[in-house]
């Protein structure tokens, strides 16, 4: 036997140690024991071929491994200025920023099997038994053996069923799992952009960059950031899902903070909707300035109209994040006069809000009176809006008033109940007031056509028992 992989499940584990230690809190690691001689002999026998040396060491110590992480939300990788390298062919060329990055990393013995083509065009005989699977990434593309590279060490590929092309990642699998462990478990939807010839480089700049950036990110501490520069650096990394980062900002002018963030936007605008995030929960009113002037239809121009965010951020994903940041950095009053002026300014011809775009922009501000400006505005599909009701912090008042208007308000009320319940955000009810708000419920049950809603009104009834009874 070989001996490639004696030490693979211990670095897995050290791995897997490190990141939860660094505060990733989204870390799954899975194995199991390898299959036994009789389970390969039938699994060969069912390829009709031995398999290649490696890749039974492999299975036979570790039958199956399932890794997987996400960084924290509204994390920045790298900023900078972009720079171009030499590759290997000599050419000039400018490294692709590595965007949506998750860790994925593994192999199943049950998914062992011949590659099937996906086009319309059949394979020949031969094709048919050239690429041998073991494994698939989360979008589906399988991973597998090149076998017309090596009968002993084939060549690793990846499929990549959108872009119908094979992209070469590891002369052989052990340099794979290596070059893997290496990255930690980074998977790209695209490895073309930081691979040659020889396959993955390590020495492309967006992978050295990557695990600068990883070697950082598993050392650096919230304790040690002592300085708002420190603290923002930590927080470009960890994002602000931790109350604890949130509090750490507390001593600081929020101007200062504010101040802090937009110096690092203007050096890479085209994160500019994760900048928001970080921003909008940090600084808050020391933004409310910067904020007002998103309103401005020059500034809406050149955010929108710019080479540099066309493509990234179009009207709909500017307009959007405007909103949150409205919500978050202005007055209510004020914030919400301009995301509602703004909202009847875009209604389709008809003079229809849609419900989906409503709750897009005004889904941040959590405020009844979300509910009040809505009411005489609604419209199916019911599920936008009764989203939004949700989002708006509702009073049980109303509630009833809704539960008591036309059908369309008691469905959306109705689709708001079952939404808050889901989530365990329904309203306190006491008791009289939870009997009032299920009498309603049985009446508009009685209303409604559609099994559909039929259906969701008995499910809330059902919830609101459950609620009562606990």
């Amino acid at each position: 036997m070989t001996v490639h992989f004696e030490h693979t499940l211990e670095r897995l584990e050290q791995i897997v140690d490190r990141l939860r230690q660094s505060g990733m809190s989204d870390v799954v690691y899975q194995w199991a024991k390898g299959i036994s001689a009789g389970e390969l002999t039938n699994l060969e026998e069912q390829l009709q071929m031995p398999l290649p040396a490696s890749l039974s060491e492999l299975i036979k110590r570790c039958g199956s491994l399932y890794f997987l992480w996400c960084l924290p939300q509204h994390c920045i990788v790298a900023t900078g200025p972009k720079f171009s390298y030499e590759s290997s062919n000599d050419t000039v060329q400018e490294p692709i920023i590595l965007d949506d990055i998750t860790g994925e990393f593994g192999w199943n013995y049950e998914y062992i099997s011949y590659f099937t083509s996906y086009g319309e065009d059949t394979l020949s005989a031969a094709e048919e038994q050239q690429y041998l699977i073991f494994n698939y990434s989360g979008a589906g593309d399988p991973i597998l053996l090149d076998l017309a590279t090596s009968a002993t060490e084939p060549a690793v590929y990846c499929y990549h069923h959108e872009l119908d092309q094979f992209t070469l990642l590891a002369e052989n699998l052990p340099v794979y799992i290596d070059t893997m462990l290496t990255l930690h478990g980074l998977w790209l939807w695209n490895w073309s952009e930081v691979s040659d010839e020889q396959g993955i480089q390590l020495n492309s700049p967006p992978l050295q960059l990557w695990r600068r950036w990883l070697d950082k990110f598993c050392t650096i501490k919230l304790e040690d950031a002592r300085s708002l520069e420190t603290l923002i650096h930590y927080t470009t990394m960890h994002g602000v899902d931790n109350p604890a980062v949130l509090q750490a900002f507390q001593p600081y002018n929020p101007k200062d903070i504010y101040l802090a963030w937009e110096r690092r936007m203007s050096q890479s605008p085209a994160q500019f909707a994760t900048w928001a995030v970080l921003m909008g929960e940090t600084a808050r009113s020391g933004a409310a300035d910067w904020v007002r002037s998103l309103w401005e239809s020059d500034t809406v121009q050149a955010w929108t109209s710019s080479p540099q965010h066309n493509v990234l951020y179009a009207r709909g994903a500017f307009v959007s994040t405007r909103a949150y940041l409205t919500a978050r950095c202005l007055p209510e009053q004020e914030g919400l006069a301009y995301v509602c002026n703004d909202l009847l300014q875009h209604t389709k011809a008809d003079a229809k809000l849609e419900g989906y775009t409503a709750n897009g922009q005004l889904q941040h501000f959590h405020t009844p009176r979300v509910i009040d400006w809505m009411r005489d505005k609604v419209n199916h599909p019911v599920e936008g809006w009764g989203t939004l009701f949700a989002h708006s912090h509702p009073t049980t008042e109303q509630f009833i008033e809704w539960l008591s208007d036309s059908e369309l308000h008691q469905k959306i009320a109705a689709e708001a109940l079952d939404v808050m319940i889901k989530k365990g955000s329904a309203p306190s009810l006491k008791t009289d007031t939870l009997t009032t708000i299920s009498n309603l419920l049985q009446a508009s049950m009685q209303c409604v056509m559609l099994k559909k809603d039929k259906r969701r009104i008995e499910a809330v009834l059902e919830q609101l028992a459950d609620l009562e009874l606990g």
